[in-house]
C-alpha cells in the first residue's frame, strides 16, 4: 500500500520504520534538516534490536492520493500539517491522525475552538475519512533518522461516530502485519477521553515543576488538587458519554508503577516547544463550559500552563 506520514518524530518515525519493513511505500513529507538522512534510511531501535528502513523522504507533498495518511505531529500543528498534506489524500483516503488529547472532530456538529479555531483542520481533514486512535506507546527520536521504541502497549483504533467497520478492521491487519499492536476498538471516544483523563493533570504540572510523574503522583500535599481536576474531568466525562469506571487514586497507583519518566509536554518545555495545552487541556474545558461542569481546577491548570507557555516562547 501507498502510505504517506507527517510528523517524523518519535511514534510518526516508529510506524514509518515498522510499515515500509512491512513492505508499504511509505513517504516521509520532512523539513530540509531531515531530508538528507531520510534518504539513507529510517533506523529502529526495538527490542534490543536494529534495523534500517527505507522510506521516501520529500519535502514537497506528492500530489499522489496514498492508501492511508498518517499525522504524527504535535496537536497544536495539526493544522498545518492537514493543510500541508490535502494533495495526498484522495476521496477513498483513510485519515489518521495520532495527536494527543481531544480531537478536533470530538463533538459532533460542534466545533471546539480550543483546538480548531478557525475550522482550518475541518476543512483540510474530512472527518468521513478519518480513523480515530489513541495511541499507548512510548518511543523517542535519537537522531534525524533514528527513532527508538521505549514501549508499545498498543494503538487503539474505532470509527469517530462509534463502533468499528470494514475499514477499521483493516487499517488493524495492516498495523498488526507490521508489528504495530494495533486494536479495534468499538468507543474510541470513550479511550480517548480515558487517556485524557490520566494525562491531563500530570503532563501540564510536570512542565509546571520541572518533575518527573513519579514524584507528582507520591506528592502528599499535590495530590488532592490532582485528584479534584481528576473528578472534574469524570464528570464532564459522565455528560457526554464518557464514563469513568475507576477512581483517581487508582490511576495515580498506574502512573506510579511506571515510574521516573518525563511527560511529553516537560520534554517539549526542556526543548523550548510550544506546549500541547489546548487539546490536553483547553478542551476539556471548553466542553465542560459547555455542558455546565464547574472546573475551577482546570481553570487554575489551564491558566498556570498557558502562562508558563507564553513566557518560554516571549521571554521578557
Amino acid at each position: 500500500m501507498n502510505i504517506g506520514i507527517i510528523g517524523v518524530g518519535a511514534i510518526g518515525g516508529w510506524l514509518a520504520a515498522r510499515l515500509a519493513l512491512a513492505g508499504h511505500r511509505v513517504t516521509c513529507v520532512v523539513r530540509g534538516e531531515t531530508l538528507a538522512p531520510l534518504g539513507s534510511g529510517l533506523v529502529l531501535h526495538e527490542n534490543g534490536q536494529e534495523v534500517r528502513a527505507s522510506v521516501h523522504a520529500v519535502e514537497t507533498v506528492p500530489e499522489e492520493p496514498q492508501d492511508v495518511v498518517v499525522i504524527a505531529t504535535k496537536a497544536h500543528g495539526l493544522a498545518a500539517a492537514a493543510e500541508q498534506v490535502r494533495p495526498m489524500i484522495g476521496p477513498d483516503t483513510l485519515i489518521l491522525p495520532l495527536q494527543n488529547g481531544v480531537p478536533w472532530w470530538f463533538v459532533e456538529d460542534e466545533p471546539l475552538g480550543s483546538v480548531d479555531p478557525d475550522g482550518r483542520i475541518a476543512a483540510a481533514l474530512p472527518v468521513a475519512q478519518v480513523i480515530g486512535a489513541v495511541v499507548h506507546a512510548s518511543a523517542r527520536r535519537i537522531g534525524p533518522a533514528e527513532v527508538e521504541l521505549v514501549h508499545a502497549d498498543k494503538l487503539l483504533l474505532g470509527e469517530p461516530s462509534g463502533g468499528t467497520s470494514g475499514r477499521v478492521e483493516r487499517l488493524d491487519v495492516l498495523l498488526r502485519n507490521a508489528g504495530v499492536p494495533a486494536q479495534a476498538h468499538d468507543n474510541i471516544r470513550q479511550a480517548i477521553w480515558y487517556k485524557l483523563w490520566g494525562n491531563m493533570t500530570i503532563n501540564p504540572l510536570s512542565a509546571l515543576t520541572r518533575a518527573t510523574a513519579d514524584r507528582l503522583v507520591a506528592d502528599e500535599a499535590l495530590r488532592p488538587f490532582i485528584l479534584t481536576a481528576m473528578a472534574e474531568a469524570a464528570a464532564i466525562g459522565a455528560r457526554i458519554g464518557c464514563p469513568i469506571r475507576e477512581s483517581g487514586e487508582a490511576r495515580m497507583e498506574v502512573t506510579k508503577r511506571l515510574g521516573a519518566f518525563k511527560t511529553s509536554m516537560l520534554q517539549d518545555l526542556e526543548a523550548a516547544r510550544t506546549l500541547e495545552l489546548e487539546a490536553l487541556v483547553g478542551a476539556p474545558r471548553e466542553i465542560g463550559l459547555r455542558v455546565g461542569v464547574p472546573t475551577p481546577a482546570i481553570d487554575a491548570l489551564y491558566a498556570m500552563t498557558r502562562l508558563l507557555d507564553e513566557s518560554v516562547r516571549s521571554p521578557s
